[in-house]
């Protein structure tokens, strides 16, 4: 009866093992069916990524982005962070890929761009309807106090130019305050890119005491979804640019285009 007992209890031991592990091999086969999940690293930009009112993550380049990679088959959720903890994360592969990014060719080393961009528009100089501000070359900036933003990717003549009197910023709203240290005077004119700054000045009700000029201030105005360092996201971006191509082709995109007035 002692050894009954015994085996008795030492086969309970072994189904309850394998019954462990089976139950294990079923729960991680469930988890390999579902579509891998990719971290967005992004700033708030509208209106291409902004947050609505429950404070979710949208916008015109933002939707596109998903829509696409969900076309590959992944699901994706964002990190929104003040760009220049987006770009040292993304340095880090501390994420995917990098939402609305600017080509720079030193950034080659740590992320992967694709061919074709989400959009295009570039960074101008927005000034005081009450003071204007010529803008013909680089060099009428010169002495003027000119508001920019840390770490984003201006044309090479404005960040050198030693006669321009640049005051950088990061963080959450940088570009909000800037405007309004704009219209008390404290700068002369803040850089921004066009389509962003139009919306901003219409959020805050400045869009009748706010000019900008079309000189460009970049060398590049095209905004990709470039991807991080993390193995075969090369060719990640090579898929995900010949889907994006084709996405544009849809009617599909235009309805997105639409939906944020763009």
């Amino acid at each position: 009866m002692v050894w009954q007992r015994y085996w008795r209890k030492t086969w309970q031991r072994v189904w309850l093992y394998c019954g462990v592990i089976l139950s294990g091999c079923l729960a991680s086969g469930a988890r390999a069916d579902e579509p891998p999940t990719l971290t967005l690293l992004a700033e708030v930009w509208p209106p291409y990524m902004m947050l609505d009112d429950r404070g979710e993550p949208v916008g015109a380049d933002l939707d596109l982005a998903r829509a696409v990679l969900l076309q590959l088959g992944y699901r994706t959720e964002v990190k929104v962070l003040p760009w220049k903890r987006a770009v040292k994360q993304a340095q880090l592969k501390e994420g995917d890929a990098v939402l609305d990014i600017f080509y720079v060719e030193t950034r080659q080393s740590w992320l992967h761009y694709p061919e074709e961009p989400l959009s295009q528009s570039g960074e101008v100089l927005f000034y005081p309807a009450a003071r204007p501000v010529q803008l013909a070359r680089i060099s009428d900036l010169q002495g003027l106090r000119i508001g920019t933003q840390a770490d984003y990717a201006y044309s090479k003549a404005f960040l050198t130019d030693p006669g321009v009197i640049r005051m950088p910023m990061t963080g959450e709203g940088n570009a909000v305050k800037q405007l309004h240290l704009m219209m008390a005077g404290r700068l002369d004119g803040v850089v921004l890119n066009e389509r962003v700054g139009r919306y901003l000045l219409h959020t805050q009700g400045l869009q009748d005491q706010v000019r900008h000029h079309l000189f460009p201030l970049t060398d590049d105005n095209r905004n990709f979804l470039a991807f991080t360092h993390k193995p075969g996201h090369d060719q990640l971006a090579i898929r995900f640019s010949e889907a994006l191509k084709r996405f544009k082709q849809t009617p599909a995109y235009q309805e997105l285009l639409a939906r944020y007035h763009l």
